[in-house]
């Protein structure tokens, strides 16, 4: 089959989603020749990484440019760009069609019912997804957000909402004849008449090139932007209750929220069992990850965290909330060490948080020599995908269809 597959972050080497992009192309090319639509920064490093690949041959490069250096801006701005990106890619898509003739067109990365999807214009079978956009934060949780981060939270939640409103962003419900989703929350949002097939994006990881050496620590790893949502003060409050004293929490990213933790670490007295380690590239990570005695991921609203996914590839424990999608990749993996908190008031779950991790600490799991599988593959899902849209390909759904099948 000829596949049009609409990556705006596609690179190696960067995690997130640029890696799900990459992944995606990848087990595409598998059984089909690829022409992935990507933002152009990306474009050198990702045909150097193809160049040597043995698919890459199958993937042929389409960079759209994104009009602005990326670096600096807000997430507001970017998305003013992001959506003329995929106004861009319409075009380009609609042009590579008429010369092409593809089989069946997919929009993976950034998929959420709050973006467009350019692609969605050409006129042949669409898989869209993974989607997110549809998890919101535990109201027994809210307090833990403080001020800024109650506030940051409401105008999030009040502006997706409203943007999934609008024509454009309807749109690939509308005309989808496959949809994958990132967790179940999303399923209950999506308006689409296409069968639903539940399957995280985060489950296309591959950490097979991780060589851990020495044996597990006591270190509980936090991964991830520095804002309140994330979850860290969650964490450091938890550590309030962690009995293992060689126990101390590394905080790997940056953000604004930091001084606020900082206070906080301060405020319970755990400030010499914190860490802050800041922003470090994803091959020295992931090594540490691997070692760690667990990851902890207290987020309130993240679709499908890669570093749980990567965690969990990993055998390292994993501890996070009983809450969105965090919760479903660890359901993804079935034989690795996790244990899922459920979210009920601050300082309840925060006690929870400690007694799972101290479980880990007294008993850890062996540092792995090999990784852990998800239980479906991400590829085998996204070729499964490929073969359903082409069989459904003479479908016209309706813009507002039966209760979607839950296939995952």
């Amino acid at each position: 089959m000829r596949v049009l597959l609409s990556a705006f972050a596609c690179e190696p080497g960067k995690g997130s989603e640029p890696e799900v992009g990459l992944r995606s192309a990848l087990a595409a090319a598998e059984r089909h020749t690829v022409w992935v639509l990507t933002d152009s920064a990306g474009v050198p490093s990702l045909q150097r990484f193809l160049d040597g690949h043995p698919l890459g041959s199958r993937i042929r490069l389409e960079p759209i440019p994104l009009g602005v250096d990326a670096q600096g801006l807000g997430l507001m701005n970017f998305h003013w760009y992001y959506d003329r990106w995929q106004r861009r890619a319409m075009r380009r898509a609609l042009e590579l069609d008429r010369s092409i003739g593809f089989d069946v067109v997919h929009h993976v990365t950034m998929s959420t019912v709050w973006t467009r999807v350019g692609v969605a214009a050409v006129p042949k079978p669409l898989v869209w997804g993974p989607v997110g956009g549809g998890v919101e934060p535990p109201l027994q949780l809210l307090p833990e957000l403080g001020l800024g981060g109650l506030l940051d939270d409401a105008i999030r939640v009040a502006s997706r909402r409203l943007l999934a409103k609008l024509p454009p962003m309807r749109n690939a419900a509308r005309i989808a004849v496959v949809v994958l989703a990132q967790n179940r929350q999303i399923v209950t949002r999506l308006r689409t008449s296409a069968p639903v097939l539940v399957q995280p994006n985060a489950t296309a990881v591959d950490v097979s090139g991780v060589r851990p050496e020495g044996g597990r620590t006591h270190d509980i790893v936090l991964v991830g932007r520095i804002v309140a949502w994330k979850g860290g003060q969650l964490a450091i409050r938890a550590m309030r209750h962690v009995t293992d004293r060689q126990a101390v929490l590394r905080l790997y990213g940056e953000g604004p929220d930091r001084a606020r933790l900082e206070r906080a670490a301060r405020r319970w007295g755990v400030s010499d069992r914190v860490r802050f380690e800041q922003w470090i590239p994803r091959d020295a990570l992931l090594p540490r990850v691997a070692r760690a005695g667990v990851l902890v991921h207290p987020s309130f609203h993240d679709d499908a965290p890669l570093c749980v996914a990567e965690a969990l590839s990993l055998g390292t424990p994993v501890v996070c909330l009983d809450h969105g999608g965090p919760a479903e990749v660890v359901r993804r993996w079935s034989s690795s060490p996790a244990r899922l908190v459920a979210p009920t008031g601050v300082d309840a779950t925060a006690r929870q948080l400690a007694t799972a991790i101290d479980g880990f600490l007294a008993d850890p799991p062996p540092v792995r020599s090999t990784t852990i599988p998800p239980d479906t593959p991400f590829a085998e899902a996204l070729l499964d995908a490929y073969d359903r849209a082409v069989c459904a390909a003479d479908r016209v759904p309706a813009a507002d269809g039966p209760e979607p099948e839950r296939l995952g």
